[in-house]
């Protein structure tokens, strides 16, 4: 249908003494952009779908349950699998799949609370920082509500943020720090381990004085404290590079830190040492056998619940 309307306004063109074949060529380029746009999209979504993924080395398809390649022995650690760690790696290049749904959860609850911002009609602007009445509604870690016997404003906050720099700032630096512990620790490891973090963080925050804290920094603080014993125990080249990449971030957020006012040090270290003690006592690399797999698959999953009924609780009130 649209070709015949193009063709027709072509002649058109052609007949009022203008380049219709101009428009007849513009037309068949658009065309050829959409069909390569409708065809990757194609193919992402039935990426999503298969039983199997390619072995980097020798190309072979392996199924999705094979830690290594059966043809080559290579290990299939990092290459995503069908389904939604694979649409996230798709859509999100670079990123894991935990580390992305932790970042698309922020993302979701940013977005709603800018929503409410709006129908407030608050003037404070898009980079100005949510109201402390706002972030409350929307559960962050109120110490007086919280002793009160709100205990899931322990677990919300890791999931809301002031404003916008704050969400990006912290997004940067957990789309640099997950992908790593992610590969080193595995994905049922890494999102116990950052829920763990980030609620020890928000609980001293809240335990040591009257505050009303929100961000995920509490849990990156805790992965960065989990990488510096693991690059200690690791050393060599790999430990040299961790503790580099672990000194620019450190700087940045010592600087950070100085042009924002109110940061929240006590969930900063709270996050910090509830890493560094579980560097010591968690195990990298692969799972020692099937029921340790499932232990740490049991811990993510209740990790998943305890999030959930945190924020249905919060949904009550709003």
């Amino acid at each position: 249908m649209l070709d015949r309307i193009v063709e027709l306004a072509a002649r058109a063109l052609n007949a009022l003494g203008f380049n219709g074949t101009r428009l007849l060529w513009k037309w068949s380029q658009k065309r050829q952009q959409l069909g390569e746009k409708g065809l990757r999209s194609e193919m992402m979504w039935r990426s999503t779908k298969g039983r199997h993924r390619m072995c980097r080395s020798c190309r072979a398809l392996v199924e999705r349950s094979e830690t290594k390649c059966p043809d080559c022995g290579a290990d299939m650690r990092g290459v995503s699998a069908p389904g939604y760690g694979r649409l996230m790696s798709n859509l999100m290049p670079g990123l894991s799949s935990a580390t992305s749904l932790v970042i698309l959860a922020n993302g979701f609850w940013l977005l709603m609370m800018l929503m409410a911002q709006m129908k407030a009609a608050d003037p404070g602007g898009l980079l100005a920082s949510f109201s402390g009445e706002l972030l409350v509604r929307f559960g962050s870690g109120y110490s007086p509500y919280t002793l009160g016997g709100q205990w899931w404003r322990i677990v919300t906050p890791i999931f809301l943020h002031g404003g916008l720099l704050h969400f990006f700032f912290n997004m940067y630096v957990l789309i640099q720090l997950g992908p790593l512990v992610e590969s080193a620790y595995r994905t049922e490891r890494f999102w116990a381990i950052y829920l763990v973090c980030g609620v020890a963080g928000s609980a001293l925050s809240q335990l040591a004085r009257p505050v009303n804290t929100v961000g995920a920094s509490g849990a990156i603080f805790g992965l960065m404290g989990l990488l510096l014993v693991h690059a200690w125990r690791e050393g060599g080249t790999m430990g040299a590079q961790i503790k580099q990449m672990l000194m620019r971030y450190a700087f940045y957020i010592v600087i950070f830190s100085l042009l924002i006012p109110g940061i929240d040090h006590w969930n900063h270290f709270g996050g910090f040492a509830a890493g560094a003690a579980l560097g010591f006592f968690v195990g990298g690399g692969e799972y020692g056998s099937r029921s340790e797999r499932a232990a740490w698959q049991a811990l993510a999953c209740a990790g998943v619940g305890l999030v959930l009924v945190s924020f249905y609780m919060v949904a009550r009130s709003l």
